[in-house]
């Protein structure tokens, strides 16, 4: 019995155990440093870089090392792998490895730009790609739609020379009016030049005086050539009363290169205004009521007062012959 019992306490031992490995291999428990790494190199000219991958699993990782160009041409900033490309520029040392449990991958690989390549950048990823770890597929639909767990790093290459920098601000959107803050700021920044570019600037908005009421730093973003990337902020308080003003103020690439944008807005609370309106009206009509009713009552008393003074008088005149002399 004793005996029945350690074997089953082993079998749900050895099962948990299992199901954490394989759960930990499917999430693929790989560390990349750096995740962003940027070279400086002339043309025709080779040079040395090192990439890690830390295993930070309980098991071993074995998959396929690859490089790939990219290019982000979408709003996030997400790059877009292109694997039917071939680069010629990167060469690795080997294609396939294992990391062992808790243990890192030095991968040093060469950089090598061709004599002829004009003045720029170029972007590659250093891929590690889980294999032989992930459950068979069972249906037509798995095996469809099985993907490799994978880990990326990225590399931009920037070849020496005068680049082209050129950067516009487009769709720059502010409501022409609201009834209440804050004012929400749509805008977005294309890079029409050779290189990527991380713009750096402010938002201010400002009163019908000048005054500046609410300003806001550009959020950090990697812009690449022919790419666009899309800024979303808010300006102000929830309470804010006449005309404003918003600038756009950026400086971008080697050269600090400015970009500028400004607009206008009205901010008037109208609902408000017309409930607080509407009481005064209210209110004032109120009063004149009142007024006229006390002014209505003080006239008949007026005129019967001068009624009564004038029965009097009547009544002295009739009476008066017959008053004692003195």
């Amino acid at each position: 019995m004793k005996n029945k019992l350690a074997l089953t306490i082993t079998i749900l031992i050895l099962g948990v155990f299992i199901a954490f490995e394989v759960k930990a291999q499917d999430r693929l428990p790989l560390v990349v440093a750096p995740a962003r790494q940027t070279i400086v190199i002339d043309a025709g000219k080779t040079e040395n870089m090192q990439i890690k991958f830390f295993n930070e699993s309980i098991v071993p990782v074995s998959g396929n090392i690859k490089v790939v160009n990219f290019i982000v041409n979408n709003d996030d900033g997400s790059p877009t792998l292109l694997e039917n490309e071939e680069n010629t520029w990167v060469k690795l040392p080997y294609e396939k490895a294992t990391i062992a449990s808790g243990d890192v991958l030095k991968v040093n690989f060469k950089v090598t730009v061709p004599k002829d390549t004009l003045p720029g950048g170029r972007y590659v990823a250093i891929i590690f790609e889980q294999v032989g770890q992930l459950p068979e597929a069972t249906t037509i639909n798995e095996q469809l739609s099985t993907v490799s767990p994978r880990i990326v790093g990225l590399v931009s290459i920037r070849i020496n020379g005068p680049v082209t920098e050129s950067a516009f601000i487009s769709n720059f959107k502010v409501p022409v009016f609201l009834q209440f803050g804050p004012v929400p700021v749509t805008f977005e920044i294309l890079n029409k030049g050779g290189y990527h570019i991380t713009p750096k600037g402010q938002l201010v908005l400002r009163n019908w005086f000048g005054k500046n009421v609410g300003e806001t730093i550009l959020e950090t973003k990697n812009i690449f050539p022919d790419a666009k990337r899309l800024y979303k902020t808010e300006l102000g308080k929830n309470w804010m009363f006449g005309k404003y003003s918003i600038d756009l103020t950026a400086n971008y690439g080697e050269a600090g290169k400015v970009l500028l944008e400004n607009t206008s807005l009205w901010v008037i609370p109208v609902w408000p205004i017309m409930a607080i309106v509407l009481f005064i009206a209210i209110i004032t009509l109120l009063i004149v009521l009142v007024y006229k009713k006390l002014k209505s009552k003080q006239v008949k008393l007026e005129e019967k007062l001068e009624e009564e003074i004038t029965e009097v008088e009547e009544l002295k005149d009739k009476f008066k012959d017959n008053l004692p002399k003195k």
